[in-house]
């Protein structure tokens, strides 16, 4: 089965990740991925050529797609000729329609949602625009994906068809992401962290939904009681040179304390290198891949109650309301302080949790399930 994956782009991202993670544990004897971008270039792109899968990029500027790019969908579905056809997030899901009015025999079609809705205000002005005819498009749909089943009930709740609707959540590769000694005193030696001081990071782009300054906020209330404490930032845009985070990470206690290094490759390393994953999202999350990542490396994590974080970390995380960092500093203070021996039974059990419920190799055989039932 021909099935022709279709993106907006391949940049860093959980929905990028997601689909890099599924080609690869595609069985290739059964389906035959082809990947459509609408923008060119990305770090997941190179990922997906060395698959040995086909990436074919529309040169689209930011924003909304020309004529010239729609064009060029349009005459690509026309040759690649798919028997199904995969759209990834929402302007990828409206892209995927496009194509499919152009393609030989109108094949069957699946949606995927990466993002929950805690309130589509929120939302740039194009892209409320997007979300609002994907509900009166998504009748074309054999099957909308959604990753968390916060999203499902939110856009069943705007109007998407609840019919078509179902939960795959995120899958985990256990083999990549996984507790690494070498990794993590790597890791803290390019960060000139010793091993034995605490290490509290997040890792996410830059956004307002993520949460960012209270993340920083948390840390100088945890600096103010954990002393030998560190922090680190990681993601598209988290630099310095951000005035506001430059100004709150200036904050007594925290100055020196605090590294931002941008977006990294490398985030099996950067998770076997902490003691604590925080998600300090204030909205907009569906299911963050981040947290499944850490538990993976045997990290425990302290989240904010939106989309499915709660659920994806069960009884083993620690959980408190969107924008409020006093709550955060104080969960992250209650896993600093277990015994070491402790804290390393909980990451084992977090693991655990991950390989029993969130393994890729399961994910990705519902993705192929799906698809069959479809055609």
């Amino acid at each position: 089965m021909r099935v022709v994956h279709v993106i907006t782009g391949l940049a860093v991202g959980g929905a990028e990740a997601m689909l890099v993670k599924l080609l690869a544990s595609t069985d290739r004897s059964r389906f035959d991925p082809v990947v459509v971008s609408l923008l060119s270039g990305g770090s997941n792109r190179d990922r997906i050529v060395q698959l040995g899968i086909p990436v074919h990029e529309l040169g689209m500027r930011p924003g909304f797609p020309g004529p010239m790019v729609l064009t060029g969908l349009a005459r690509l579905a026309r040759r690649l000729r798919p028997d199904l056809l995969q759209g990834w997030m929402y302007h990828g899901n409206i892209a995927a329609s496009w194509a499919r009015a152009w393609a030989p025999g109108r094949p069957a079609m699946v949606w995927n949602i990466r993002h929950s809705l805690h309130d589509i205000r929120k939302e740039k002005p194009l892209t409320r625009s997007v979300i609002r005819l994907g509900s009166i498009l998504d009748g074309h749909a054999r099957a909308v994906v959604c990753n968390s089943q916060v999203s499902l009930a939110q856009h069943a709740g705007i109007g998407y068809r609840r019919d078509r609707l179902v939960v795959i959540p995120n899958g985990f590769d256990l083999a990549r992401y996984r507790p690494d000694p070498e990794a993590r005193r790597e890791l803290r030696q390019e960060l000139r962290i010793p091993p034995e001081v605490p290490l509290i990071g997040t890792v996410a782009r830059r956004h307002p939904m993520k949460g960012h300054e209270d993340f920083l906020r948390m840390a100088a209330l945890v600096k103010g009681e954990e002393k030998d404490s560190q922090f680190l930032m990681v993601g598209r845009g988290v630099e310095p040179g951000d005035r506001g985070m430059d100004v709150l990470a200036a904050t007594e206690p925290l100055p020196g304390a605090v590294r931002m290094v941008g977006e990294r490759q490398d985030t099996e390393r950067i998770m076997a290198a902490l003691d604590v994953l925080v998600v300090p999202s204030t909205f907009g999350e569906g299911f963050p891949n981040v947290l499944g990542e850490a538990m993976a490396c045997g990290v425990p994590c302290v989240t904010t109650d939106v989309g499915d974080s709660a659920a994806v970390v069960g009884p083993l995380g620690r959980v408190v309301a969107p924008g409020r960092p006093e709550e955060l500093a104080r969960e992250v203070l209650s896993l600093l302080a277990l015994r070491p021996e402790d804290r390393a039974t909980l990451g084992h059990r977090c693991r655990e949790r991950i390989r029993d419920h969130f393994s890729l190799d399961s994910i990705a055989r519902r993705y192929e399930n799906l698809y069959e039932s479809c055609s």
